[in-house]
């Protein structure tokens, strides 16, 4: 229990040392001054199955993020230490002119069950009980045309993630049974991953201050033993007053990155609302989900090699808050010819609510 506290007592460190950077330089903190939805942003996204009345395989998950203040140089990142300013200009392709800069710092969990959590017994035909506890640091650069993004995730798997005391506790609140099965969860080993992602906008109709619509195009690739893997995505919006840059996609865990490419909409008195679409492909190498632990011997299922994923959402957004809900379906990531009693596809709702200061 020791471990778990020395993790989240880390966490809380990092996430409050990240708006204590103008005291450490203050003549940076007067050279940019964001307004709006440029401003330092916190995000509160929790992403649950219960939408599809289902608590198997991805069951849930959370994440905690602060994005600072929108910059013009990796320099004037106002609300950031300065070895997190060095960092992200010495980032390959993360400098550009015309260019805009953003970094932020994530904690989140997932957990993972069988489609029978009243079986105390070990189940080799389903997915084994597991957990992530992770943070995560994110770079990245954007304009309303282009987006380049780097992320940095740190964590640990199996007992020290909590994630069988998170579910029980969740299990009690909503009186649902209590999950039998968590003595059989995947062994403790910490996580460490590398992802990277590009988007590209390839199409625009409409006002920018009326109604419009945009299509960009997404390739990004992880490496890491939580996951090895490499996505292209097709990204689609439509509404009024959309914010200048991309829309974001749920993810808790790092298998993307995380990010709010948003800019300043072309009113940015009125509201924003809009409908998104996201279309995607992956091809995967390594899931720990799945594969088990790398380390060690511990429960594993046979995965599909490619995975399509899509994603719907709506979003609405004010100068100083937003609230974006979205659903998201894959196509079978599991072999049920080799684990029979897992559902192979992923459903899971989504709700993510932004504060800006």
């Amino acid at each position: 229990m020791k471990n778990h506290f020395c993790f989240i007592t880390m966490v809380i460190y990092l996430l409050l040392f990240a708006g204590t950077a103008c005291g450490a330089d203050p003549p940076r903190c007067k050279t940019y001054q964001p307004t709006g939805i440029e401003r330092t942003t916190w995000r509160f996204e929790i992403d649950n199955d219960v939408l599809f009345d289902k608590d198997n395989q991805i069951s849930s998950g959370w994440s905690l993020q602060k994005h600072s203040a929108v910059a013009k140089s990796w320099e004037d990142l106002e609300d950031l230490p300065k070895f997190i300013r060095q960092w992200g200009a010495a980032l390959p392709t993360l400098t550009d002119e015309g260019l805009r800069y953003r970094a932020g710092i994530a904690v989140g969990q997932i957990i993972q069950t069988p489609d029978d959590d009243s079986r105390r017994d070990f189940n080799k035909d389903d997915v084994p009980y597991a957990g992530a506890l992770t943070a995560q640091a994110s770079w990245y650069a954007f304009n309303d045309d282009e987006f380049r993004g780097f992320e940095l995730t740190l964590g640990v798997v199996g007992s020290p993630s909590l994630a069988e005391q998170t579910q029980k506790l969740a299990h009690t609140i909503t009186g649902n049974d209590e999950p039998k099965g968590w003595d059989h969860q995947l062994k403790t080993e910490p996580v460490l991953n590398l992802n990277y992602m590009r988007k590209q906008k390839v199409w625009r109709r409409g006002n920018p201050a009326d109604w419009a619509a945009d299509v960009s195009v997404d390739g990004h690739a992880g490496i890491g033993n939580m996951f090895t893997q490499a996505s292209v995505a097709l990204e689609c919006r439509w509404g009024y007053n959309m914010p200048r840059g991309f829309a974001s996609v749920p993810d808790p865990i790092g298998l993307s990155i995380h990010y709010i490419a948003a800019l300043t909409p072309a009113n940015p008195q009125a509201g924003s609302f809009y409908a998104t679409l996201v279309l995607s492909g992956s091809a995967v190498v390594h899931n720990i989900f799945l594969d088990g632990n790398t380390f060690r011997d511990s429960h594993s299922v046979d995965k599909e090699p490619l995975v399509g994923l899509a994603v719907a959402g709506l979003h609405y957004e004010r100068e100083n808050w937003g609230i974006h809900f979205n659903v998201v379906a894959s196509t079978d990531d599991v072999d049920t010819d080799d684990a029979p009693d897992a559902e192979g596809h992923e459903r899971l709702g989504s709700i993510t609510v932004e504060w800006r200061f």
